[in-house]
């Protein structure tokens, strides 16, 4: 290819041009006095050093036949009218799995770099996805009028209201500072503001055609703007905005709450603990020290001092005068049993404790949110919604029998916990033991992902973000919308297109240098 170019002025500007295509796959306009670096490396490697007096550019005409080999070089094509307009088709689809400027940007250039075209200038780009934009929010706002009905106009224009000194989407934006119940209970009264519209919202989107990825952008703008822009934007857009700020705020809140519940069982399971150690260590000293006590008592049976016809009374008075009844009695089980002290044991002890704390700030969260699990007939799952029941109708678990307790999900080491003696020595199933039991287990599901909550964004199941059956029927033409096509191949087709890819690109891997050099 060099021998094509006479001079060594248009020899190196030709390198220079394949140098900076190969690296941006980009053309530059450069004089060579702007890269006077790169110029002087270039005569040194690949002509004997030789000078350049004049550094201004080439001739144009020579400029555009150079990019033209590169261009053939490279198996590269120009952006001419009719690949631009395929471009602005591919970021109409592009648009609507997601209106964010740089996602739709970004797909641009995916799609320049796979069909192997020049990137076009800036301002085609610029222009080119603000119009897109603007096609895709018309798009929504026609579908918009004609299927929002006034009551829902009228809910959503309630949202920017100044009912109280303090605008309803401002109090809406608000979250939690922190997991106290004060702030947890304005939260789930922020929820409960907007179920309705929630519930209207999870109709109408899909029937947009509106991403995920969509709405969490036009929810985020609504978050950015303040009430007095949103209030100055087109009518419509502002509905879409709120329309789709409403739902991802609902499912923030759940996971808000979902969060809280996962906290507090956390910390209370931390503090039974520490308590539990606590109580160990404490009773390992009072056991030592109880030891020698006893020690003492049973000198008494060996002090020759002791009058023989000392009647029992006087000997137990003075050896419970050494150690207490309880004591003696605890000490004396625990050298014929060699029993050792229950950790877990004071751990419940402690949470029996907590029971008051823990029902007034986690059965709020079970009420407020709705819970399903991976398998239909989880048993855990029943035990929630039997205690859901129970809360709804303000009766307290301890008033059911224990049969009436989902109990398969309890492991058999677990029951001497749960199930305690009562006042006359029979064991019965301990009704907060039980409660505390199933949130502990509800909150390990939850982090594990066996456990999910649909209105939430954190704590949904994969299933929930993928098309239906129905959709995926059409798989085809999907994945042909999305430029996935390669997943209509077989493997064994798409494994013979790459080995004949990568034999065409080793073959041809030489071939630049022998061109440019006319070897």
């Amino acid at each position: 290819m060099l021998d094509t170019l006479r001079t060594v002025k248009s020899k190196a500007y030709f390198i220079l041009q394949l140098g900076y295509f190969k690296a941006k796959r980009l053309f530059f306009t450069f004089d060579l006095h702007e890269v006077e670096e790169d110029l002087r490396h270039i005569l040194k490697e690949h002509f004997n050093g030789s000078k350049i007096t004049d550094l201004s550019s080439i001739g144009k005409v020579t400029k555009l036949k150079q990019q033209h080999l590169l261009l053939e070089l490279f198996n590269y094509q120009s952006c001419d009218a009719e690949k631009r307009r395929q471009i602005e088709k591919k970021a109409r689809k592009a648009a609507k799995f997601c209106s964010k400027p740089i996602y739709i940007f970004r797909e641009i250039l995916n799609y320049l770099s796979e069909q192997r075209i020049i990137v076009p200038g800036y301002s085609f780009m610029q222009e080119t996805v603000g119009k897109i934009i603007t096609y895709e929010q018309n798009r929504l706002v026609t579908m918009l009028q004609n299927h929002l009905s006034p009551s829902t106009i009228k809910a959503l224009k309630r949202l920017l209201e100044d009912s109280s000194g303090l605008y309803e989407i401002t109090r809406l934006k608000h979250e939690p500072k922190d997991f106290s119940s004060t702030e947890i209970k304005h939260e789930m009264e922020r929820g409960k503001q907007i179920q309705g519209l929630y519930q209207l919202a999870q109709k109408l989107l899909p029937e947009l055609g509106i991403s995920n990825e969509s709405i969490k952008y036009y929810a985020s703008l609504v978050d950015y703007y303040s009430v007095y822009k949103l209030k100055r934007l087109n009518e419509w857009i502002g509905y879409l905005y709120l329309l789709c700020f409403v739902p991802h705020r609902y499912q923030r809140m759940h996971d808000n709450l979902i969060h809280t519940f996962t906290y507090r069982v956390r910390r209370y399971m931390d503090e039974a603990k520490s308590v539990g150690k606590e109580r160990v260590y404490e009773s390992h000293l009072e056991s030592s020290q109880n030891i020698k006590k006893a020690g003492e008592v049973l000198y008494i049976f060996t002090d020759d001092q002791i009058p023989a016809d000392a009647t029992f009374q006087e000997i137990q008075d003075r050896a419970f005068a050494i150690l207490e009844r309880p004591k003696l009695a605890a000490i004396a089980d625990q050298i014929v049993t060699n029993t050792k002290l229950d950790e877990v044991a004071f751990r419940w002890g402690h949470i029996d404790q907590l029971s008051r704390q823990f029902k007034r700030n986690l059965r709020s969260v079970f009420l407020m949110v709705d819970f399903v699990a991976s398998s239909t007939h989880d048993p855990l799952i029943e035990a929630v919604y039997f205690m859901k029941q129970a809360f709804m109708k303000n009766k307290p678990l301890g008033k059911y029998p224990s049969d009436a307790f989902p109990q398969h999900f309890i492991p058999d080491g677990m029951k001497r916990y749960i199930y305690q003696p009562n006042s006359s020595g029979q064991k019965v199933l301990q009704a907060d033991r039980y409660e505390f039991f199933v949130c502990h287990l509800f909150r390990n599901g939850l982090e594990a992902g066996d456990i999910f909550c649909r209105d939430s964004i954190r704590f949904r199941s994969f299933e929930d973000d993928l098309i239906s059956d129905l959709e995926w029927k059409q798989k085809k033409n999907l994945l042909a919308d999305v430029g996935l096509t390669v997943f209509n191949q077989s493997i064994q087709d798409h494994l013979a297109e790459l080995e004949k890819e990568l034999e065409t690109r080793i073959y041809h891997k030489g071939e630049p240098a022998y061109c440019i050099w006319g070897k």
